[in-house]
Parts: C-alpha cells; structure tokens; sequence
C-alpha cells in the first residue's frame, strides 16, 4: 500500500460523495472546557455495497476543549476478497486517525502553556478527518483528508490516495502500476497536464516551474477517467491549492495494462 509522502504520516457509498468542509478554526475567545473532553467513537449506519460488494462505514471520533476541536470520521472496510489487505488496510486507517488525535491533543496543550506563560491569546488547534470514495467497475478509489489548524495564519490539508482492485490478491495500486512496461507513461501525462495548466487560469503561472509527475504520484479514478492529484505548495504556492488533472481516457486508455482497463469495466 502507498505511504502518503506529506505529513498525514500525510463522506458515502453509491453517489461519489463530497469531501467534508474544512473546519473554521475556532475562536480563540472559547470558553474554558471545565473538564477534559473525552474522544467519543460514534457508530455510523453501513452504507450501500460498492464495487461488487466492498462496503464502507464511517467511524467518527469527535473531541472539543479550549485547547482543540477533533472531527474525525474514517471508512471501515468490509466486502474485500483478500481479507488479510482488508484487515491491514484498516488497521492504518484507524492507527492514522489514532495518530493525527493525539498529535493534536499533545500540540495544542503545549501551546495552551505557552500562551499562558508568556500571556499571547491561545488559538485553539482543530483537526478535521473525512473521505470520500468513488466506484469504477472492480476498481475502488477513496482519498482521506486531512486538516489541520495550529494556530497560524492558516491550516494545512494533506490527502492520501488509495486505488484498490477488489480481486483475490490485492494491494494499493501506485501509478506505474497502470501502464504497459516500455512506455513512457510520464512522458504522455506530463504533457497532458502541462497543457491543462497553460490553459488554466488559475494555475497558468506555474507553467514554466511544472517539474512533472513522481512515479509515485497520487491518482485516483472519477467516472472511469485517471485524475491526476497534487498537494499543496508540491507544484506552486499555497494559493493554487491542490491542484488535479483529468486526463482525458483516449489519450491514455491503449497504454493500461489489459487486466487495469478490464477492471475500470
């Protein structure tokens, strides 16, 4: 499975949903928590079966004090036949939500100590987890994001990519996985997306500093089309956000692997 390279080490079924709204971060005229707030693990309702069967169910964790805000809500996975990838790709996700919990919890209260000791106005941290999937044929995309605020002139959003095919033997499919060996699949995409920025407005002026796709470069599947993903500040500044290139299925469709386009059926 791919490790996100950002700091995330960095809702549902049916429709392709939305991801959830980045939370405002609170106001720092909050008022004082009279006890530490618990996590609280909330049971969500299974979702419809996607991709022949796979399924996925939110598990939310939501947490509040002075300090910090916590909104988490992570997918569970059941439906997939290699049980034992189904078992380890849950186990990081919940060891991711677990993770980002207490990384917040331990840097908002050595914040909240500094404000105090050296009398600034504390910012309360917030950090907000949510999901979203699509389904393509026996092909699952889902993306988790994370956001986080700690206090600055802005919070950050980190999002990790997963392309799963639901067969026997399975594992996170990374990009140079699609493609035909011999072909340079990133020569192609890399000129498909050069394009799209020339003709973006919103992105047009990093087009000379495009430094062109990793071979591990986040992707996911929309509709059946490859969607290429980039993070914030990896191709420009943090005004362009996170940029993403559809490219268009013709121009890439001859270069998958047949057991790659017998899946996105």
């Amino acid at each position: 499975m791919k490790t996100p390279s950002k700091s995330i080490v960095t809702s549902l079924v049916g429709a392709a949903l939305l991801f959830g709204a980045a939370s405002v971060p609170a106001s720092a005229a909050a008022a004082p928590a009279t006890a530490p707030a618990k996590a609280t693990p909330t049971a969500a309702p299974v979702q419809k079966a996607q991709a022949q069967g796979v399924v996925f169910t939110s598990k939310t964790i939501q947490a509040k004090t002075a300090e910090y805000e916590a909104n988490i809500s992570i997918p569970v996975i059941s439906g997939l036949k290699d049980k034992a990838y189904e078992a380890k790709l849950n186990a990081e996700l919940q060891q991711l939500a677990r993770n980002s919990l207490k990384e917040t919890q331990d840097m908002s209260k050595e914040d909240a100590a500094s404000a105090k000791k050296y009398g600034y106005e504390l910012r309360p941290h917030a950090l907000d987890i949510t999901y979203k999937v699509h389904t393509n044929g026996k092909l699952v995309s889902f993306a988790v994001q994370t956001y986080r605020y700690t206090g600055g002139a802005h919070g950050m959003t980190d999002v990790a990519y997963y392309n799963i095919a639901n067969v026997e033997k399975t594992n996170d499919l990374q990009l140079s996985d699609l493609f035909h060996a011999g072909y340079d699949y990133r020569y192609v995409l890399n000129h498909l997306i050069a394009q799209q920025i020339k003709a973006d407005p919103d992105v047009n002026g990093i087009a000379d500093q495009f430094p062109g796709i990793s071979e591990n470069q986040s992707f996911s599947f929309e509709n059946g089309k490859l969607v290429i993903h980039f993070g914030q500040y990896e191709i420009g500044p943090y005004a362009i956000g996170m940029p993403a290139f559809t490219i268009p299925t013709g121009n890439v469709f001859h270069l998958y692997k047949p057991e790659i386009a017998e899946l996105l059926k």
